[in-house]
């Protein structure tokens, strides 16, 4: 159901020119008069009223004034137009619940944008008043009291119970009280969490230097000095509650756009596994004899990599290399891979070149450019009497070595066409002879706590 708006202008040509604008987006009603715009209200559900400021028979204030003071209608939003509104107008506008003023002639735009924006407005803005002197605590009643809920204290200890369970959108907080001083009130409620952004306005008669730098050093906003002068109380207000509110929308739009990237990194890194996954899958369809080994090897890469002590990023790094190692089986022929017997010389020398079509495929993937060395270097030895490169030592990249002690390992814990997976005593032995020749002394060490601690042999295909 579209919204409801009173025009209430004395002007035919500017109701027909707002009319015309409005009526596309919202159901307008017209009065000529502020008392035929007050019968309208009292009769009417309306959601914005646009008040012109001066007409004949009652201007603009003396409207919003009978408005305010007529609790059926009182909550009632309402903008001003006007063509060139004194700056006590203004003032005593604001004070009485303006949203917004609209210069005329109005651009259409500009009318529109304004609209909607005073429609968002849900609620009146909260303010905290503290003060000892019970006369500026109904001053400020008066000043700010139908444009915004006032709540007001007349000490700081006061002020904090309040605080307790309630949220202001600004604080208006006495410098001199007895007991507890505005600065020490300030300290107290920026350990509240939830108020440790709300804006603060002292409120002081002191008129030195030395006070507005400490004010500020303190964390406050602003400061308004008494005798309180209404126009400025407002202005100072009603410009730090917009600052304080773009702020908070700046800062909602900031979480949504967070959040919406965390949801947008989550599915692409889900996306990356399952595409990881599929792969592995397709890598250990080759060989009927290996099923499930890309994904214990890369299980065991991580834990020797979290005995080692390696950050939780490196670890899942290190699994998904791990994962992959074995993608260049890709490339070799199947009836090689699930040949039941010996390979020859030639075929031998064709499942060597695994890690080399693994490595070309892997580097492709700029976005992990470390995920071609597990493929490419698993089965170097310590020794050097590894391939592809023959490379030895530290000259293997740590990651291919935590890969290949976990590779070897598996191999030996599972089924092959020419034998059972071997008994854990077997293994271990393997692993202890392979200690510095074939594996890395300091990974071989770690492997052999893991099967130390699995007395039930359970860590197998």
């Amino acid at each position: 159901m579209a919204k409801r708006i009173l025009i209430i202008d004395d002007d035919i040509v500017n109701l027909k020119m707002a009319t015309h604008i409005l009526a596309n987006d919202y159901e307008v009603i017209c009065a000529k008069s502020g008392v035929e715009g007050i019968d309208i209200l009292r009769y009417s559900e309306i959601d914005l009223v646009l008040l012109d400021l001066y007409m004949p028979d009652m201007n603009g204030l003396k409207v919003l004034e009978k408005i305010r003071e007529d609790a059926e209608i009182s909550g009632v939003k309402v903008m001003i137009l006007t063509a060139s509104g004194m700056k006590t107008d203004v003032t005593e506008a604001i004070r009485l619940g303006a949203l917004d003023f609209i210069k005329k002639p109005f651009f259409p735009t500009e009318l529109l944008e304004r609209i909607k924006k005073a429609l968002q407005v849900e609620k009146k803005d909260s303010i905290l008043v503290v003060d000892d002197d019970k006369m500026n605590l109904m001053l400020v009643q008066k000043i700010l009291g139908i444009r915004y809920d006032v709540f007001c204290v007349s000490s700081g200890s006061e002020a904090l119970i309040y605080l307790q369970n309630n949220a202001p959108n600004l604080i208006l907080l006495d410098l001199h009280m007895p007991e507890m001083n505005g600065l020490e009130t300030l300290e107290k409620i920026r350990n509240i969490n939830k108020l440790s952004d709300v804006p603060v306005i002292f409120l002081t008669a002191d008129s030195e230097r030395s006070t507005e730098i400490e004010i500020f050093k303190a964390g406050a906003m602003d400061y308004i000095q008494k005798p309180f002068i209404a126009e400025v109380v407002i202005r100072r207000i009603s410009r730090i509650l917009e600052l304080y509110h773009y702020q908070q929308s700046l800062q909602q739009e900031v979480d949504r756009k967070t959040t919406e990237l965390r949801e947008s990194n989550r599915k692409i890194t889900n996306l990356t596994t399952q595409v990881m996954m599929a792969l592995v899958s397709a890598i250990d369809a080759k060989d009927a004899y290996t099923n499930g080994h890309s994904l214990r090897v890369a299980e065991y890469s991580r834990e020797l990599a979290r005995r080692m002590g390696k950050s939780i990023q490196e670890m899942n790094d290190i699994y998904y290399i791990g994962l992959l190692h074995d993608i260049g089986k890709i490339g070799i022929p199947d009836r090689i891979i699930n040949k039941p017997g010996r390979l020859t010389e030639e075929e031998y020398q064709l499942v060597k070149d695994h890690p080399i079509i693994g490595a070309e495929i892997l580097e492709n993937i700029s976005e992990m450019p470390g995920i071609s060395i597990g493929a490419h270097w698993h089965h170097e030895k310590y020794n050097g009497t590894g391939y592809p490169d023959g490379l030895a030592g530290e000259e293997i990249p740590e990651v291919a070595r935590i890969i290949g002690v976990a590779d070897a390992y598996d191999t030996m814990t599972s089924k092959r066409s020419y034998r059972d997976i071997l008994p854990q005593t077997v293994v271990k032995n393997e692993i202890l002879k392979g200690k510095g020749t074939q594996f890395d002394p300091v990974i071989a060490g770690y492997m052999l706590q893991m099967i130390e601690e699995d007395t039930e042999y359970q860590m197998h295909e």
